[in-house]
């Protein structure tokens, strides 16, 4: 499929630092989000405004628009006013996984979006309950294989990163397994506890606790890297299932015509403040890693991720509404 980059005019986008300097809000600058409070997405646009707030010199509004898998937040934005006073944050399901799900977004993340920086990763950890038989990922792999169909696995809802990471693992182990959607990550953390489905895949901020407390077993994480938190859990790579990685991000967006000096202002007060410890150490508490990025950065792992996730989607059979 034939795909447009969704940074268009690099070289414009990367103005001088005097450029950069020479813009700043003339009123409050409204922060759009696509998801409803209580979220990793939401916990970290909190955590990050009053540094925007610092540097620009206006107050920062936090937005929720929450609906249809990001897609309300990043359409607001898209269809806003391109003076920097409305920015957005969206993650990697609205911008590279919804084009393969929903047939009319409402607007183009490629035509209509401008990437700034990315705001944080967040690592998916691929958890039992406790009392599952289930010790390591090749245990989950060897009953998929033994009983194609009948194990199943947890979703935050279709196209979800846990979802994402199910449809990759069957890819990769070559297995059959059952995803049971559930409205968000919460619930399906909740689901897990109570043994409605075998495993999942969840970020570590929704996971932990309950890994400390004992309810669940932490099998693998779905980095290139064992995260410090739980520094016993193997990389899926690790545990035998080459070149499973399963980046969960959200990244600050504005509208295409933003004018190039107004992004690159914007670019340099996000990347500042996800430099800071105090929010570095803010979103760790939360299982985030703040990942500061240049437009250009972005814009290639949004490439990426849509070049990796779309084909397999449709390889799954999963259709668009």
């Amino acid at each position: 499929m034939k795909r447009r980059t969704l940074l268009a005019g690099l070289g414009a986008a990367l103005a001088s630092p005097a450029l950069a300097q020479s813009w700043a809000p003339t009123r409050p600058v409204t922060l759009v989000l696509g998801f409803p409070p209580g979220g990793a997405s939401d916990a970290a646009v909190r955590i990050i405004a009053p540094f925007l707030q610092a540097a620009l010199g206006q107050s920062v509004v936090i937005d929720n628009r929450a609906g249809a898998g990001g897609n309300l937040g990043a359409q607001a934005v898209a269809r806003a006013a391109p003076d920097g006073h409305t920015i957005g944050s969206a993650n990697m399901g609205t911008l590279a996984v919804n084009p393969a799900l929903v047939r009319n977004m409402g607007f183009d993340p490629a035509a209509d979006l401008a990437p700034v920086s990315m705001l944080f990763n967040a690592v998916n950890v691929l958890v039992c309950r406790s009392n599952r038989p289930f010790r390591s990922v090749a245990d989950i792999v060897a009953a998929a294989k033994a009983r194609p169909e009948t194990i199943s696995y947890g979703t935050g809802g279709v196209g979800s990163p846990g979802h994402l990471c199910g449809i990759l693992f069957d890819h990769i182990a070559g297995t059959r397994t059952v995803p049971v959607p559930y409205r968000g990550g919460g619930p399906q953390m909740l689901a897990l506890v109570a043994g409605e489905h075998d495993f999942g895949f969840s970020p570590m901020g929704t996971v932990l606790s309950h890994v400390q407390a004992g309810t669940i077993r932490a099998l693998g994480v779905a980095t290139k890297t064992r995260a410090a938190e739980l520094p016993d859990a193997p990389t899926m790579i690790e545990a035998g299932l080459p070149d499973f990685e399963v980046l969960n991000w959200d990244g600050i967006i504005v509208p295409r015509a933003t004018p190039a000096p107004i992004r690159a202002r914007i670019g340099e007060v996000v990347r500042t403040a996800l430099a800071d410890p105090a929010l570095v150490a803010a979103f760790r508490q939360r299982g985030l890693q703040a990942w500061p990025t240049t437009e250009a950065d972005m814009a290639a792992q949004l490439a990426a991720d849509a070049a990796k996730w779309q084909p397999l989607i449709r390889a799954a059979g999963i259709e668009p509404s």
